[in-house]
């Protein structure tokens, strides 16, 4: 369990900052929804509706939304932000009034039709309720998130049905998951458990031989856990078991969980599960063990200190919940893979990282089941370690005769700033970090795969969301992270600097397309916006000149008003009665704005 007193300095620091952009905005919600998309990390970017819609006579309120078209998943985002919540008194929230908040979401789909007569047809609202009303047939998933910033501490599932959709998940997004996935993302402490003595029951496994002789970073034993063993463990330690497996936070209760429950309680197909299941692949970074006496290489496994699933979480997950139900998991068994990672404190590379590579390696080969985001496996390849590097040590230019002072931040890892600032002790210290490397100055991988698609000319892919920015960014830029072979680039100060112009230009956009108070779809005439000025006046733009400023001239204030006007124009007309979020994503759509719009827009300076 998180000691309170981390969670009233993370509370502090998170709303510190969401202080500062609910004075610009106006409203709380809206910053505080998109500051908890960027840990959400889904793979289609939802759209925020401005403004919400809200309707309290019949209890209905949507925040955002996404739609994946390709597998037929609707996601729907409500927020709940109470002004009263305080590091004092870490409010809380009770599951019931999760599920008054996600029946809330529920409505919006169960009375779309009759919404569309009522909504005004100008608003991001009414493209939704439209949408839903279309596609109602081929719907197959449904997610509600409820984005809350009291703490879900039950951590109760809720169930919710809707007529005609096979699966429907509720996800809880509170304080203490984002502080859960930072602490993840940042390394976790080690945990010893005993499993004699604090389960009573010990499980056994085989030593992999290795072929190899000399030095080695691990050793791999495989063999089966008892599903009860499984279970007790993760009904202790819960989310500290999986901090690393980089599906964890993904909801555990699809038709996959549903399909390992529904298993476990026929008694026939129980006893089948380790035939039909592909099991666990863990690690651990050390372990107290006993050499059966049987000739063989058979260990019992009695303490691991460091202790995670990698893969198989949802495994886990499912036969905890089975286990929570009553249903007997006796002569139950699960497959199981056990790495003991050995890696020398002493060695010139930083321990943390050399571990969390290879924990990254077994996860991705290990994962099979389900899709893996690219940007959580390629968070420590050198392409973004070599950014990283170049962020704490690249002075930002300054031309008064002062000597630099701050820097930018990469964050390589989601969360890894808080957790700088918490490294420090409040006050002095904590003062002196932020003056170096100032909230504004922070950017994450998400945020420079978007600014560089955006100015590339991919601004549909940007609007597909970060993951697929992301995977597009790198394969762009497949010759600095590459491990194969031996002609790698080198990243240099001028990609870095390069990299941190196209973000300031993106920046600056979004700063004047919030001031022109644009009623919806800012953030696909943001980067439509920022692909079409490169687009027509991309030769006049040095991207050094802007690193050197620190800023685009402001000779293009205006210029950028005047895209992003008809930027918005473009959209909503050539969209017709497609919804223009979806019509945003496709190619087609940003060709037809070159070739529709770049002579009008051509000669404005």
């Amino acid at each position: 369990m998180i000691e309170n007193r981390q969670r009233k300095e993370f509370l502090i620091d998170f709303m510190e900052e969401l202080e500062e952009k609910a004075i610009k905005a106006g409203s709380y919600q809206i910053p505080f929804l998109d500051k908890m998309l960027a840990f959400m990390d889904r793979p289609d970017e939802p759209e925020i509706l401005f403004p919400p819609y809200l309707d309290t006579a019949k209890n209905i309120a949507i925040n955002a939304y996404s739609f994946d078209e390709e597998n037929n998943v609707l996601d729907l985002y409500v927020v709940d932000y109470n002004f009263e919540q305080n590091e004092d008194d870490l409010l809380t929230i009770s599951m019931t009034a999760v599920s008054e908040i996600a029946n809330k979401a529920k409505r919006f789909i169960t009375n779309a039709q009759t919404l569309m007569e009522s909504i005004d047809h100008s608003l991001q609202s009414f493209d939704l309720a439209k949408m839903i009303s279309e596609q109602m047939e081929s719907i197959n998933e449904v997610n509600i998130f409820v984005v809350t910033n009291l703490y879900y501490t039950s951590n109760k599932p809720v169930d919710l049905t809707i007529p005609g959709i096979g699966t429907v998940n509720v996800q809880v997004w509170d304080i203490d998951r984002v502080q859960q996935l930072i602490t993840a993302e940042q390394g976790i402490e080690t945990d010893y458990i005993d499993f004699e003595r604090d389960y009573g029951e010990t499980f056994n496994m085989m030593l992999v031989p290795d072929p190899i002789s000399g030095i080695k970073n691990f050793d791999c034993y495989v063999g089966y856990i008892s599903a009860e063993l499984l279970a007790k463990a993760y009904d202790e330690w819960g989310q500290k078991l999986v901090e690393r497996n980089v599906r964890s936070f993904l909801q555990a209760r699809g038709g996959t969980n549903k399909g390992i429950r529904d298993t476990l309680k026929d008694p026939f197909q129980r006893k089948m599960f380790v035939a039909y299941n592909n099991g666990i692949s863990t690690v651990a970074r050390g372990a107290e063990l006993e050499k059966l006496d049987d000739g063989a290489a058979v260990f019992k496994i009695k303490r691991l200190s460091g202790w995670q699933i990698v893969n198989g979480g949802q495994t886990t997950a499912s036969i905890h919940q089975a286990y929570k139900d009553g249903i007997n998991l006796k002569d139950v068994f699960v497959q199981a893979k056990l790495t003991i990672l050995q890696v020398n404190e002493f060695v010139m590379k930083d321990q943390h990282l050399l571990e969390d590579e290879m924990v990254s390696r077994i996860s991705q080969y290990a994962n099979t089941q389900n899709k893996i985001n690219k940007s959580d496996l390629l968070a420590n390849s050198r392409f973004m370690s070599d950014l990283e590097k170049f962020s704490r040590n690249i002075w930002i230019p300054v031309f008064d005769g002062r000597r630099p002072e701050s820097k930018w931040y990469f964050e390589r890892a989601r969360g890894q700033y808080m957790v700088d600032i918490n490294r420090r002790k409040r006050g002095k210290e904590q003062t002196e970090f932020k003056k170096q490397y100032p909230k504004e100055k922070v950017l994450t991988k998400i945020d420079i795969a978007k600014h560089f698609m955006s100015w590339e000319g991919y601004p549909h892919t940007s609007s597909k969301g970060g993951e697929e920015a992301f995977k597009k960014f790198m394969d762009l830029n497949k010759s600095f992270w590459n491990t194969e072979g031996n002609s790698q680039s080198k990243m240099t100060l001028s990609v870095y600097q390069k990299l941190i112009a196209r973000s300031i230009i993106n920046n600056r956009i979004q700063e004047i397309v919030e001031e022109m108070n644009l009623r919806g779809y800012k953030a696909n005439v943001i980067y439509y916006s920022v692909a079409m000025l490169n687009h027509l006046y991309g030769n006049k733009i040095d991207l050094v000149e802007v690193w050197e400023l620190q800023a685009l001239s402001d000779k293009w204030d205006e210029v950028i008003r005047i895209i992003a006007d008809k930027t918005l124009s473009f959209l909503k007309d050539s969209a017709g009665d497609r919804n223009v979020t979806q019509w945003a994503k496709q190619e087609a759509c940003w060709s037809q704005f070159k070739e529709g719009c770049s002579k009008e827009l051509k000669n404005l300076i």
